[in-house]
């Protein structure tokens, strides 16, 4: 069976200043979890449930270590699950371990770790080399190391700094019915430091490319693989192998489904968020029923490109470990009961592991032989089939066969070269580049230099430029990468390093780049640790070692999560997290996740001139719903058109769909592969038909009808900023059941006289007043009384800005109840008022202008109409 773990950290920064509460229990190899709207806990069982939530403390060096036996160490984890991995290794049998789980759950620092805290992976290849060394046997080892990434469905090799454009192939082996990678580097290895190098290496191409694509590295997936080789003479004089594949794969974030939103998008098929993870769920579950049902169920491995290449790991020749990755907080109760509900199905599966070991010569032989066949078969131009009958190949399958002479080849030619021949070759290769690593670390002692920022820890600090002497431009730096990625002008920046001061100032007008949150517009000196934004995604910090001076209020640490907060701050969003309640909790998260993408979007949209812009706003959920409640603010994604001023409101599931498509868009506009400005509607991802949009809403508050008393005023309408909108008259008149005036005598002296009396109030709305031009198109008010489930609506008017709707309801409440009396006290009707929306034609001059022009363009007007009418547009 595949063998689980769960493992819990403990709360982060963010947690703590939150007071956040803990959501996970562990006794033995049982973890429950604690719903805090629950009393009773979710339990599960696993083969080890690892408590690394608190009970430890940080020695002289640096690692964490229990001060107590129920917290498990780093070293812990690997004594179970990384030792039984490298065991089976030495016995021949293909051995895969994966972590899972959300976002910042700790997948990483259970499968690499951070500073001396060494994960699985780097303490498993330390170990197999000291169990190389103490064998003084005649065995030979060989090691070979592969690293790649998983995006959008595409490849990566990390140990190459250019891949092909669309990323490598993956094909499939037909004589073992496998997929594998072509043209992957594989690279000999004779020590552990080469290994740490090499993942140094591709760690660093990650982080480069993640930044020139602009891509996420929580949604990429890593796969680490570690062929071992042990060749030996068998009784009769034969050299034999006894072979070993190693897949350490440490999978893409979980994130929230957050199918709200997503689900009526238009597009919805064509997105790929999370494809891999949800393929692999899907494989997972039909493993796990195939295990326990005698039923033929086929296993769609195909479905992704990361089931393909873990087919193996998971339901074939290997024996595989999967740790699960928990958060301790109440916050993250859905995602954390989600990774346990994914690791208990995954516990079900069954493999069937069996040693591969194999003479040489046979498997030169066969190698040999198979080539001759497919070779026969393309110079005959049929191909038998397994019945006997021969078939005509079609062109696709004449590539496949080309495609698997090239890798019998590649095979033949691996198993021909001396492992000293690919040891030296790989070792040279790779001296030039670590004596640069090395020349680097010294020089960040002494030299100013920015290092960048990541989401991903593992990711931060490992692009650096230096900065020398004298004036240049920052297309001038050279050090790992220059500057790429969104927003990036070809002189961006202009850099003065003058007795040890470094200022900056923009390079062409027009270049975004922030300072701690602010945007540069003029020339200023760097301090320590200042933060530096250059376009959208290039997020740096600056390391002054010569004057390292902390400006009052700057943190002796610097990670991305404060920079993202301060750049927060700046947009006026409140990054405090004391006394917020957990919704309150959960709209922050989605605030500092999404302002970094929304960015991201402007800026494609600026590179694709789609003559789209985007924000994140904050509504109430009494404005979205219609009603006074206590339901949460909704963070969601404004999409305005910059030729007519239409704009649409998105919620965080929607836009995330489109901003994957966004990205897909702009990938293929870079690959050449089309013109994306003559992409249909329907397929672009930037288009929405139109439709109406909520001007702003106004509340009728209700007191007065608990005393039987008349509501008559002229309200202001307020937009989700609460800038003025227009003004709306109403009233609100507790009347008889036919909509007459009540009688002069009526008098209610307490709002209880009321209760389990019927009661009736009559809603008018005489007319209103809107400010913008461009919703005389038409007007409509919705709105909603106490717990009705649909929207009441008023004629629509065209035409004006001052519609006169003389609309009148009358509101019957059965039995006056407590909650009825409550609603009066705190509640209200909220009037949210629409405006039509048309998909005009534009002003030719603004078509005339880029993306760019019309957004600063905007800008500038919405802040001109803010000041001299007191409202936006």
């Amino acid at each position: 069976s595949v063998k689980v773990a769960v493992r819990v950290r403990p709360f982060n920064s963010r947690e703590k200043e939150r007071n956040a509460k803990l959501i996970v229990e562990m006794a033995g190899p049982q973890t429950s979890l604690i719903d805090p709207e629950n009393t009773k806990p979710k339990r599960f069982t696993f083969d080890y449930s690892y408590w690394s939530h608190d009970g430890f403390i940080e020695d002289d060096n640096g690692v964490l270590v229990g001060t107590g036996p129920k917290y498990a160490s780093q070293r812990a984890v690997f004594d179970d699950l990384g030792q039984g991995v490298l065991n089976n290794a030495f016995e021949g049998y293909n051995c895969s371990l994966f972590a899972y789980g959300q976002t910042g759950s700790g997948k990483s620092y259970s499968m690499v770790g951070y500073g001396p805290n060494k994960g699985i992976v780097p303490i498993t290849c330390d170990e197999l080399f000291k169990a190389i060394e103490a064998d003084k046997g005649d065995t030979k080892y060989e090691v070979t190391f592969s690293m790649l990434e998983i995006y959008n469905e595409q490849v990566r090799d990390l140990l190459i700094r250019n891949n092909p454009k669309g990323g490598l192939k993956v094909r499939e082996n037909p004589k073992l019915g496998l997929f594998y990678v072509v043209d992957l580097k594989k690279t000999a290895v004779g020590s552990y430091e080469e290994i740490e190098r090499r993942t140094a290496e591709g760690t660093a191409n990650r982080t480069v490319a993640a930044t020139n694509m602009n891509a996420t590295s929580s949604r990429a997936h890593t796969v680490v693989t570690i062929t071992f080789d042990q060749i030996k003479k068998n009784d009769a004089g034969e050299e034999t192998k006894k072979s070993s594949v190693i897949n350490l794969v440490d999978l893409a974030g979980s994130e929230r489904a957050d199918s709200t939103g997503a689900t009526g998008d238009r597009l919805k098929e064509g997105a790929q968020i999370n494809k891999s993870l949800s393929a692999l769920g899907n494989v997972i579950s039909a493993l796990a029923e195939l295990s326990t049902s005698k039923k033929k169920i086929k296993v769609p491995y195909r479905d992704s490109v990361l089931t393909k290449l873990l087919q193996n790991a998971l339901g074939g020749n290997s024996k595989t470990v999967m740790i699960a990755a928990l958060s301790p907080a109440d916050i993250n109760f859905d995602e954390t009961l989600g990774t346990l509900r994914y690791a208990d199905r995954a516990k079900k599966i069954k493999n069937k592991a069996t040693v591969n070991e194999n003479p040489m010569e046979k498997l030169i032989r066969e190698l040999k032989e198979e080539n001759e066949k497919l070779k026969r078969a393309m110079e005959g131009g049929m191909i038998p089939s397994e019945g006997g009958a021969a078939i005509d190949p079609g062109g696709k399958i004449i590539e496949e066969i080309k495609a698997q002479l090239l890798a019998n080849m590649d095979a033949m030619k691996e198993m021909s070269t001396s492992w000293d021949d690919k040891l030296k070759e790989s070792q040279q290769n790779y001296s030039e580049k670590t004596s640069q690593k090395e020349n680097a670390a010294m020089r960040r002692k002494t030299e100013p230099h920015l290092t960048n920022l990541n989401e991903d820890p593992q990711l931060s600090g490992v692009i650096v430029h230096f900065i020398k002497s004298g004036i240049y431009n920052t297309n001038q730096f050279t050090v790992y990468c220059r500057l790429f990625g969104f927003s990036v002008q070809k002189q961006h920046s202009i850099m003065t390093l003058e007795n040890d001061q470094v200022s900056i100032k923009p390079g062409v007008p027009g270049a975004k780049t922030k300072i701690n949150g602010a945007p540069l517009t003029g020339e200023r000196v760097l301090q320590h640790f200042d933060r530096v934004l250059f376009g959208s995604n290039n997020l740096f910090v600056f390391n002054n070692p010569k004057n390292p001076v902390l400006p009052d209020g700057t943190p002796d640490k610097i990670d991305y999560e404060f920079a993202q907060k301060e750049l927060a701050a700046s947009k006026g969003f409140s990054t405090g997290g004391q006394g917020l309640s957990k919704e309150q909790q959960i709209a922050q998260e989605q605030v500092l996740e999404l302002l970094p993408l929304v960015s991201e979007v402007n800026a494609v949209s600026e590179e694709l001139d789609k003559h789209r812009s985007f924000e994140v706003i904050l509504i109430s959920g009494a404005a979205m719903e219609g009603i006074s409640s206590n339901k949460t603010t909704k963070v969601m994604v404004k999409m305005k058109d910059l030729l007519n001023g239409n704009t649409w409101v998105w919620e965080r599931g929607k836009f995330m769909n489109r901003r994957y498509l966004m990205q897909d868009l702009y990938q293929r506009h870079l690959d050449g592969d089309e013109d994306v400005k003559k992409i249909p509607n329907e397929e672009d991802p930037f288009w929405e038909p139109p439709e109406d949009v909520l001007i702003g809403t106004a509340s009728i508050f209700l007191q007065s009808l608990a005393y039987g008393l008349d509501f008559d005023d002229r309200l202001t309408i307020t937009d989700y900023k609460g800038a003025e909108e227009g003004f709306i008259s109403v009233s609100c008149t507790p009347c008889l059941a036919n909509g007459k005036p009540l009688g002069d005598d009526y008098f209610v002296e307490e709002p209880g006289d009321l209760l389990g009396k019927p009661y009736h109030f009559k809603v008018t709305i005489r007319n209103a007043e809107i400010h913008k031009a461009r919703f005389s198109k038409g007007l409509t008010v919705k709105y909603r009384c106490y717990n009705e489930e649909t929207l009441t609506q008023t004629e629509t008017k065209s035409g004006t800005l001052s519609p006169e709707y003389n609309h009148t309801r009358i509101v019957t409440l059965a039995t006056i109840t407590q909650d009825h009396l409550d609603w009066f006290d705190q509640g209200c009707v909220t009037l949210q008022m629409f405006g039509r929306q048309e998909d005009s034609v534009a002003d030719p001059r603004l078509l005339k202008m880029s993306t760019k022009v019309n957004y600063n363009y905007d800008i500038r007007c919405s802040l001109q109409n803010f000041n001299s009418n007191g409202y936006s547009t």
